[in-house]
């Protein structure tokens, strides 16, 4: 590069030289062949008005990142999540536990919860048995939207806190952020099955506008307290995929007739490193187990000092190490619905 970049400098002692009348330097052949070189270059540049890249200014930021490539692929823009396997559902499945409140602090949070929790079947039209299509997509879209603020509320007060003693945080922040990010992706995956109307978008702003400071007075009053609401928050929402699972995969119900042969979006068999040949059914399951994640992490969180180190540290470090290893074998989780929806299916027939 040095030697091209004296091309100039060459050039120009040769024209003085010419100029003095005096004879020619012989100019080296390494110079002549980086001079063809660069000119060669040049000619062999192509102007941005006529190459298939988009306009540095005009270009989105997702274009000029993921140019080139379909929107899903951008695995790595987001934090390394769990990525469940079939075994490991099952057992959550059969598996679901609701925390007994202890102290008057858990019975506060526990009522307001399952207040809410009431008042949101009512509104949304939520029944347990035959529930109507409608009503779980309109139930899911509120439900993912609200669940991803408590997480990232919480991460800037432990932000806030860390700057303000001058102390570490002990690890909390990112577990608080990573499941505020998983609660957000949730609803992107929804957002690819289902439209959300003027009612939906406006419960949605409702529910962030009222519940936002209640979580935040929460966590500036008692910040054990705000993730044991946390925790109930998401029992509820175990309880509702548990629900909405069987529904799907139970022949003769209104969701097993609209949902049991839906395709899984491309976001979600990214994020969830699912097989090509995954339903929406399995999509549902992965973040089922996403929120028994949360459910028990806040559970736990609820239990410890703010000064206690986190964890789940290392249990992120081994998501993110089976993710890499997933990614670079090109392998997938061995989660798939066509079993237990073929058995299903024939247990029913025959009976």
């Amino acid at each position: 590069m040095m030697l091209c970049g004296s091309h100039s400098a060459m050039q120009s002692l040769l024209t003085r030289s010419l100029a003095r009348g005096c004879r020619p330097l012989a100019v080296p052949a390494v110079y002549r062949q980086c001079a063809r070189s660069a000119h060669s270059a040049a000619n062999d540049t192509v102007h941005f008005r006529e190459s298939r890249t988009p306009h540095p200014l005009k270009a989105k930021p997702w274009e000029q990142a993921e140019y080139g490539k379909k929107e899903y692929n951008a695995r790595y823009a987001t934090t390394a999540n769990h990525i469940w396997s079939k075994e490991e559902i099952d057992h959550m499945l059969a598996n679901l536990w609701q925390h007994k409140p202890q102290t008057f602090s858990d019975k506060f949070v526990h009522a307001a919860m399952y207040g809410l929790y009431r008042s949101f079947n009512f509104i949304t039209g939520y029944k347990a048995e035959n529930t109507p299509v409608k009503a779980v997509e309109w139930r899911l879209i509120v439900l993912e939207s609200f669940a991803g603020v408590p997480g990232f509320v919480a991460a800037m007060f432990r932000h806030f806190r860390s700057l303000r003693n001058l102390c570490r945080d002990h690890g909390w922040i990112h577990t608080l952020l990573e499941e505020a990010e998983n609660e957000r992706m949730h609803l992107l995956t929804c957002m690819k099955m289902f439209d959300a109307g003027i009612i939906t978008r406006t419960l949605v702003i409702s529910a962030q506008v009222v519940m936002t400071p209640f979580v935040a007075a929460l966590l500036i009053v008692k910040p054990g307290a705000a993730h044991r609401f946390v925790g109930y928050l998401e029992e509820t929402a175990c309880i509702t995929y548990a629900n909405v699972i069987h529904q799907v995969e139970t022949p003769g119900t209104p969701l097993h007739g609209a949902w049991s042969d839906v395709d899984a979006p491309e976001i979600a068999k990214t994020y969830w490193k699912l097989p090509d040949d995954a339903k929406w059914v399995d999509v549902l399951k992965c973040m089922f187990a996403d929120e028994c994640n949360h459910r028990d992490v806040n559970h736990t969180f609820a239990t410890m000092s703010s000064d206690d180190p986190n964890p789940f540290v290392y249990k992120h470090q081994a998501d993110a190490l089976k993710a890499w290893r997933l990614e670079a074998e090109g392998s997938t989780t061995n989660l798939g619905c066509e079993k237990t929806l073929g058995v299903k299916s024939m247990s029913a027939a025959a009976s």
